[in-house]
């Protein structure tokens, strides 16, 4: 059986240094997608986990059974879209999904998923590709509070390398279980697109 880590294989996209900020470029990639809105502590957020995960775990063992491929479930990624004026959120969460998944797997994994998932949340995942592009990331360490401070950190060092943040949502990748982990412990990729100055 061929195993696959893409926590490894995109380290540079996953696992990136937290000395400070740097500019990526990210590739299109494949991903299982659900999105909502509320706070990351309420309960349509734990809802999406709910319904994402079973999926991702079933097209895991679809893979093992159709390719002789193991490929680990990625971590949770959320992209968020704050109004900083009201605190509301809203987001899309993401699991990555390798370049095995296809568009019919993920038809007879909702299939094969609906005794464990929620039919309404079920039918809210959708499977698409993106392209983020360039963008400034970081490996931010310790509690999320500060991940605020670390945010501003990477405004700075895109300025400083002729590049702007023309919005300020973050798209983060959480590499523990905050259920699990003590704060000092968590681990979450912090990533920004960015635009040359020139264009913006």
């Amino acid at each position: 059986m061929i195993k696959i880590d893409h926590r490894k294989t995109l380290k540079h996209l996953y696992h990136p240094s937290s000395d400070s900020p740097a500019l990526v470029d990210v590739p299109e990639m494949a991903f299982l997608m659900l999105d909502g809105t509320g706070r990351p502590n309420g309960k349509a957020f734990q809802e999406a986990a709910s319904a994402l995960y079973p999926l991702a775990y079933t097209l895991k063992f679809m893979a093992r059974e159709a390719y002789d491929i193991d490929f680990h479930v990625m971590p949770m990624e959320v992209r968020w879209r704050v109004n900083r004026e009201t605190k509301e959120f809203a987001w899309t969460m993401m699991l990555m999904q390798p370049e095995q998944v296809k568009a019919e797997a993920v038809a007879e994994a909702r299939t094969r998923a609906a005794s464990k998932v929620d039919a309404a949340l079920l039918a809210q995942v959708r499977f698409e590709t993106w392209q983020e592009g360039t963008c400034i990331q970081l490996l931010h360490l310790g509690p999320y509070a500060g991940m605020d401070a670390a945010m501003q950190s990477m405004v700075a060092a895109a300025d400083a390398q002729g590049y702007a943040v023309p919005v300020q949502n973050a798209h983060d990748i959480y590499l523990n279980d905050v259920r699990k982990t003590k704060p000092e412990n968590l681990e979450a990729v912090m990533r920004l697109q960015v635009i040359s100055k020139t264009a913006a």
